[in-house]
Formats: C-alpha cells, sequence, structure tokens
C-alpha cells in the first residue's frame, strides 16, 4: 500500500481537510462551557423507529427535528436541526441536508468531529444519521444525514473481506466532506504525528483525523456501568491498544438491531470487511476551532463488541465479546539501564501500526532526540506455518524514529501485504520487537583496499580491506580499522589484466542509515560468490513456509563485505566506452576475451561486526600464468 496514518495549535491538522478553503485562519481550540448547552443531558437508553426515505421525502422544507449525541461524560442530550431537503452526492444513495440551529451550535462550534453516526429525525423517529459536514461552516451549520435504509442494509451486505479483504472506497464530494473522526493516539508527541503523515494518509483513512493526546489505554468503567448501546452513544474503535500506545477511533451509534448496531454514518476506513474492538466511550468536552471542531472523547472499560463492516454508508458492530487482536511484545534496552517490556494489541486489518506503534512506544520511553545506533530484531510467528520468521536490523541516524518505522514496516510488509505477498495467506499470530540504542555511530566507509601489483594464477592473494568509522568509534590506535581477507585464484582464471573491487554487500547506505530494502530484503546487488550469468533464476516459492525459508536465506549483515576478482572489462568497474567509438549492432552481445561459461567464480565474504559499512573500492592486478604453465 504506498500512501499510509490537530488542531490549529498542530500546524492545522494532520491528513486531509474538509473541502472548503479559505484564507482565515483557525482560533486555538478550547473547551465549551457545559453551562452553554441549552438542552439538559439525560441518562437511559434511548429507542427510535426507523424513518423511511419516502416518509422524508414526504417532509416539508425547515421541519423541525432533533439531533441526539454525547457531550459530556456519557450523558445523551437533544438538539435541534431542521430539514433543508434530499441530495445526491454520487454515493449511491441520496443523502438529506440539515442545518442545526440549537441556541448552543455556536458556543459548540457546530458540528464537530466524533458526532458522526448522531441519529437525526422528528422526536422518537430516526431518518439517519449526522454524517457529512463542511469546514469553516457558520451557522445555521449545514450538514448532511447518511439514511437509516442505507445504513441498515450495509448490516446483510457480503463484504469483498470475505474472499479477498478489499472493498472500494467511497467518493468524495466538493462541497460537503465526511465529518471525521476523531482518532486519539496516546504515546506520541504532536511532532511526530506530522512526521508519520505520509504513512498514515490515503484511502485508508480519508474519513479520520488524527489527534495526540495524554489518554492512555481504555479508563476504567464508572460504578453501574453498563455495556449495552442504544442511539446516541458514543463509541470508541480501537486499532491499537497497550502500556504506551493507544490508537481508537471515536463516533456516535445511530441505531441498534439485538446485538447489530450501525454507527458513524460514513465509513472509517472503506476496508469493507472488519474486525476491531469496539468500546464504550465518553465526551471531556468540545474542543471548538473556526476550522472544525472535535469531541475529546475517551474509551471506557473492555470491549463491548466488534466491528465486522467498514462500508460507504455506515460501519457496523456485533455486540458481545471483543474479536482476537495481534500480541505484540516491545523490549526497548536503553543505554546502561535495564529493558523495559510493554505489550500492545493491534487489530487485524491494521498490521501497518505495528511500526508506528514500535517506534511511538520507543520515542516515550526513550525521552530525548539523540544521534546513535540502534539494534533490533523482529520475530513474526504465524497463524498457516509453525515456522517462525527472524530478522534484526542495525540503523545509524542522529534520530531512528522514522527509521525504525521504515524497517519495521519493510519486514512486516512482506508477509502481510496482499500484493507483495503471492505465496499464501499469512495471518500474524504474535510479533515480538527487541530494541537496543548505543550510543555511538557504528557505520564504517570502505576507504581503501591494499593489494599486490601482481599474482601468479593457482595461488592465494592477500587483500587489505582499510575502513574509515565513524570518530565516535574509531580505535584508539589510528583513525582507521584494517581487516585481511584470502582471496584463492585458481589456475583456470583468465591471465592479464583484473580487478579486485570490495563492496558493501547491503547497498552502501546513506549518512541517516541502511535504507529498509537494503535490510534482509534481498541479495547483495553487486556480483560476489556464485556470479554467473548462465545461472537459472531462483524458482518463486510456492507457500508461505518457503517464502519464510527464502527471506531468510536473503537476509544480508549491515556489515558484510564482498570481494570479488574479475576479468579486466568484466563487472561493476567497466571502464566507459569512447565516445567516438562505433556502436555495435542493436542487441548484438559485446565481445568477450573469455568464454563466459568458464569464467571461475572469485570472491569471498567478511563480515565488519556491530557495524554498518558502505561505500565501495577497486584496485588493478596483474594475473601472471602459472610456472608450469608454459
Amino acid at each position: 500500500m504506498k500512501r499510509f496514518f490537530v488542531f490549529a495549535s498542530l500546524a492545522l491538522a494532520l491528513l486531509f481537510q474538509f473541502g472548503c478553503a479559505t484564507d482565515e485562519q483557525p482560533e486555538i481550540p478550547t473547551t465549551a462551557d457545559s453551562s452553554v448547552i441549552s438542552a439538559p443531558p439525560f441518562a437511559g437508553d434511548v429507542h427510535l423507529e426507523d424513518m423511511s426515505e419516502d416518509e422524508v421525502r414526504a417532509l416539508s422544507q425547515k421541519t423541525p427535528l432533533e439531533m441526539i449525541t454525547v457531550l459530556e461524560g456519557t450523558a445523551k442530550v437533544k438538539l435541534q436541526v431542521r430539514f433543508r431537503g434530499l441530495r445526491d452526492i454520487g454515493l449511491g444513495f441520496p443523502v438529506y441536508e440539515c442545518e442545526f440551529i440549537d441556541p448552543s451550535a455556536d458556543a459548540l462550534g457546530g458540528v464537530s468531529a466524533g458526532m458522526s453516526g448522531s441519529p437525526v429525525g422528528p422526536p422518537g423517529r430516526v431518518m439517519g444519521a449526522l454524517a457529512y459536514g463542511r469546514g469553516f461552516a457558520k451557522a445555521p451549520y449545514p450538514f448532511l444525514v447518511t439514511p437509516i435504509d442505507a445504513m441498515k442494509a450495509a448490516i446483510d451486505h457480503r463484504t469483498l473481506g470475505e474472499f479477498l479483504e478489499e472493498a472500494p472506497a467511497a467518493p468524495m464530494h466538493s462541497l460537503y466532506a465526511p465529518v471525521k473522526t476523531p482518532v486519539m493516539v496516546s504515546g506520541i508527541q504532536a511532532h511526530r504525528l506530522r512526521e508519520i503523515s505520509t504513512y498514515l494518509e490515503g484511502s485508508a483513512f480519508d474519513f479520520v483525523e488524527f489527534h495526540a493526546t495524554f489518554d492512555g489505554a481504555p479508563a476504567a468503567p464508572p460504578a453501574g456501568f453498563s455495556p449495552q448501546l442504544s442511539a446516541g452513544d458514543m463509541i470508541g474503535v480501537a486499532l491499537v491498544t497497550g502500556d504506551v500506545t493507544n490508537v481508537i477511533g471515536f463516533g456516535t451509534v445511530t441505531q441498534v438491531y439485538g446485538d447489530k448496531f450501525v454507527a458513524f454514518g460514513h465509513p472509517m476506513s472503506t476496508t469493507g470487511y472488519a474486525a476491531l474492538p469496539v468500546y464504550k466511550a465518553g465526551v471531556r468536552g468540545i474542543e471548538t476551532s473556526l476550522q472544525s471542531s472535535a469531541k475529546s472523547s475517551y474509551a471506557i472499560g473492555n470491549p463491548i463488541g466488534t466491528i465486522t463492516k467498514d462500508l460507504t454508508p455506515t460501519i457496523v458492530g456485533e455486540l458481545g465479546p471483543g474479536p482476537e487482536t495481534i500480541p505484540v511484545t516491545i523490549v526497548y534496552h536503553p543505554v546502561n539501564n535495564s529493558a523495559i517490556e510493554t505489550h500492545h494489541a493491534v487489530a487485524y486489518g491494521n498490521e501497518q501500526l505495528i511500526a508506528i506503534t514500535v517506534a511511538t512506544t520507543i520515542d516515550a520511553l526513550r525521552m530525548e532526540r539523540s544521534p546513535g545506533t540502534t539494534e533490533g530484531t523482529v520475530t513474526l510467528a504465524f497463524k498457516e506455518s509453525d515456522s517462525v520468521y527472524t530478522e534484526s536490523f542495525r540503523i545509524a541516524s542522529a534520530n531512528p524514529f522514522k527509521e525504525v518505522v521504515d524497517t519495521v514496516t519493510a519486514i512486516g510488509a512482506s508477509f502481510t501485504d496482499l500484493l507483495t505477498n503471492s505465496t499464501g495467506k499469512a495471518t500474524l499470530k504474535s510479533v515480538s520487537i527487541t530494541v537496543t540504542d548505543r550510543p555511538q555511530i557504528v557505520q564504517a566507509a570502505i576507504d581503501e583496499i591494499i593489494v599486490p601489483d601482481e599474482i601468479t594464477s593457482g595461488e592465494s592473494v592477500n587483500v587489505t580491506v582499510v575502513l574509515l568509522p565513524h570518530w565516535s568509534v574509531a580505535p584508539d590506535d589510528g583513525r582507521t580499522i584494517q581487516r585481511d581477507v584470502v582471496l584463492e585464484i585458481p589456475e583456470g582464471f583468465p591471465v592479464g589484466e583484473a580487478t579486485i573491487t570490495v563492496s558493501a554487500a547491503a547497498g552502501g547506505g546513506t549518512p541517516e542509515g541502511i535504507p529498509p530494502e537494503a535490510l534482509g530484503q534481498g541479495p547483495p546487488p553487486n556480483p560476489g560468490i556464485g556470479f554467473d550469468l548462465g545461472e537459472p533464476a531462483e524458482p518463486a516459492p510456492k507457500n508461505l513456509d518457503e517464502l519464510i525459508a527464502q527471506k531468510l536465506e536473503e537476509q544480508v549483515d549491515p556489515g558484510l563485505i564482498t570481494v570479488t576478482l574479475m576479468p579486466a572489462g568484466f563487472g561493476p568497474n567497466v571502464p566507459p566506452v569512447p565516445e567516438e567509438a562505433a556502436l555495435p549492432p542493436q542487441n548484438a552481445p559485446p565481445p568477450l576475451p573469455v568464454d563466459m561459461e568458464e569464467l571461475p567464480d572469485v570472491g569471498t565474504e567478511l563480515v565488519i561486526d556491530g557495524f554498518i559499512v558502505t561505500g565501495s573500492q577497486s584496485a588493478p592486478i596483474m594475473i601472471l600464468p602459472a610456472a608450469d604453465g608454459e
């Protein structure tokens, strides 16, 4: 998936904003004073009768209606709205246009994120759910209502996820946009949300808006707490819960049908099939701003059910036990301190959030932005296989947050991304990640290689590799590190000019660390041991066990160095052809001084333990014929 997961004080919202643009600058959010709410709160369940589209069409314009929602705690209120007519915005069903006319509308900032799903209709009836609004709206605050007919029909809809776990995204409208589902992220600082915006934006999160919050895991339920739901109740839909990081989206229940319920009035991510834990939730107040207000919400107690479908008109839930989730254990070793172990649960279908959970958890525990090296090990267990996949990584960075996200994402996506993994379903059973901090920058560049001018065919040659390490790990006796390796020259190797090349096998790296695609994601890019143009391609893995075995075999230590010997005119250091030279006929192979099929493989490897090696160097050498080779 190429696009992946705040008010004005946080630089005007992460991700997508409402469709209307303006030159106005939003005000700093403030919590609405509950004393200005004209409607008194009430407790107890709400029972509403569905109102069909035909009945709604019979309403006259400006017909008074009620909207039921939660503004503080868990008690509901009835706010005054009125009907404006039917509209078609290309969703496959009509929507109802209404406006918010309650005396407290201005104090609430109009329609607020988190009100999505609030039931709207005449007293005792529900015609649908508040779902779409306008940014920077002013009184009388217009909004669109998703019909209860469309939401109820979604309960029996057969999702594509039952077959392939994917569903089409809903079209967007230029005037109205979905009232964003506020997703509260604990354990993360506001600037980190901006850093990971490229991972969270896109079709999976078009309908949500992420907010950094100080709330932790779901709060303990108050006395007399009931897990039952009724129209107008707040719910929290959990993507991640745990000791440090929690990612929970909040909205409102529109209607309950036995043990099934519909909410939000628009999708949360349009995944179709879903398996997300749902909690009952409360509200601390309304955070108002000129652009768009939002409920400050929190989850309560344990899961009371599961969101089973995420569709254009609604999310569909089922009351009962919560769904199975992916247990993620994170063990962090700070410098010169004891290890800290934390535990999280990530909802299935949101595996991309595992990497973000790891990075945000470590960031919170680390408590500083300091340069250094981060070493980690990722262990993945699967439901479909007894084989366990383990991969290690090493990152040298001024601030490893983004690199940890990149690397852990790349490791997991090899198995969990549907388009990347074509060998068979890989359902994560558990994830364990260990991360250790080191204060040094353990990078070393290949600076020089020392070889004799000539060597006789059939003998061995000593190659000295000189590396220039970062000053933080330079040895006490000098500025360089030297390693010797012996290269055996077979008697059949062509005599004449040759080239010895020493290269970092993991791809060369960058000042910020090794790219994730070069860390265990494929074989070394430079020819080394086993280099043979006639060698057939390795067969594609046929099942998950073969994929695990292949990925284990492909892993490359970031400290690995390859040493290769090639006749002059071959390999990565072929001299450029002069511009005036005549070009060979199209598709004609270049002339070869020797038969490639008979060219012996000459190469070896060495590992600089604990380092990230970068760069490449070459040196010429003359191959002399053996003494008895007349």
